[in-house]
């Protein structure tokens, strides 16, 4: 069995055995209310009054000292986020690893949190017990499902601060060389290495490049937020403008009118690449792809911009490829995958996208209506 299938492997026994305590928690915390309000079950009293004394001084007694040390680990992982991000600025790998830790924190910290005050209800003496189960029985739910995002979202940050202090050593002693290679739009980085390039080391080669021309040193971390944040408007919003205003939020540039569609996907890693003009727009299912790291050479990252230009349209459930200008005016159609400029004002569509005709006088006019 290779090292990696061992790692699944643990990992999914992981995530089996915290779903199950969540499980049990929530039977648990049914079983009280029946117990309580429908049906008396014997054992759970006696459990209850075995176990009380102990989780009333946990939970109701020293709640403030706990709530106090709670506080005091967000400060101090604040200070290590804030020391990690500028650390990183410099000595990439040191500070990586300090700031992918504070974040590890934030969100351990956060489930203990969570949890405690949930749990705290059950035992808070100043309200009645009616009370306090239906508490309980109202929260369940919000509660459950927060533990489990933030259990993911620990699991993914726990993973790699692993493998980056793994790759401690090989970033010290045996960093490997790249180049920059550059056409047209598109920047290739080429990373002499033997490793898959979504491994620590090629990863912190490529975020200290990108460091150096003005983006986040931590982008790979933001990645993960903006794939929260495009989940949350695929599923969760509907009106266009409420999406123009998230997608904003991840670094994508939208000018005024512009309509994007639902279930459209920007790239989570450079969203600050894709620009959409004033009247532009896409349709429902749009990728639009700002890096590329399935290229024929091993070891190699490029990237490039998305520009939608003004009044420009892209079909349903195409694929914009990186480094492509939409011209102004011009319309895809669905389905296709655009790989190369397209000049303003034609129509093209299919795999690859090809320009079909120049629009007409009368529809040049029509397309170019301002709002």
């Amino acid at each position: 069995m290779s090292k990696d299938s061992g790692k699944m492997k643990f990992w999914t026994k992981g995530f089996i055995i915290s779903f199950l305590f969540l499980i049990l928690s929530a039977l648990l915390i049914v079983l009280l209310i029946i117990n309580h309000i429908f049906l008396p079950i014997p054992w759970i009293d006696l459990l209850y009054e075995f176990l009380r004394p102990w989780l009333l001084s946990i939970f109701y007694n020293y709640n403030l000292f706990i709530y106090a040390g709670i506080f005091i680990s967000y400060s101090f992982l604040l200070v290590l986020y804030v020391l990690g991000y500028n650390i990183a600025k410099v000595k990439h790998m040191t500070g990586s690893i300090i700031f992918v830790f504070s974040l590890l924190g934030f969100v351990l910290v956060t489930f203990i949190a969570i949890n405690y005050t949930y749990a705290s209800v059950l035992f808070n003496q100043d309200l009645a017990l009616n009370v306090r189960l239906m508490l309980l029985l109202l929260f369940l739910p919000m509660n459950f499902a927060l533990s489990l995002f933030l259990f993911l979202v620990n699991t993914d940050f726990l993973i790699f601060f692993k493998d980056l202090i793994k790759a401690r050593k090989i970033w010290k002693r045996r960093r490997p060389e790249f180049e920059i290679e550059v056409k047209g739009n598109i920047t290739n980085i080429n990373i002499k290495t033997n490793e898959f390039i979504f491994t620590p080391v090629p990863m912190l080669i490529i975020a200290k490049y990108l460091q150096s021309k003005g983006f986040s040193v931590s982008w790979f971390v933001r990645g993960a937020f903006n794939h929260l944040i495009s989940l949350i408007i695929t599923y969760l919003t509907g009106w266009p403008r409420a999406r123009n205003v998230l997608f904003r939020l991840t670094g994508m540039k939208i000018g005024k009118n512009c309509h994007i569609s639902q279930k459209a996907i920007p790239d989570p890693l450079l969203p600050e690449l894709i620009e959409f003009e004033e009247g532009s727009g896409c349709g429902i299912g749009v990728k639009l792809l700002t890096h590329n790291a399935m290229n024929i050479q091993h070891g190699s990252f490029s990237f490039g911009p998305i520009k939608v230009c003004k009044n420009a349209r892209i079909g349903a459930y195409s694929v914009v490829l990186p480094g492509v200008t939409i011209g102004e005016g011009s319309i895809i159609g669905a389905n296709s995958v655009v790989s190369e400029d397209i000049p303003p004002f034609f129509i093209a569509f299919g795999s690859p996208a090809k320009v079909v005709r120049e629009l007409t006088e009368d529809e040049k006019e029509m397309v170019s209506k301002e709002y």
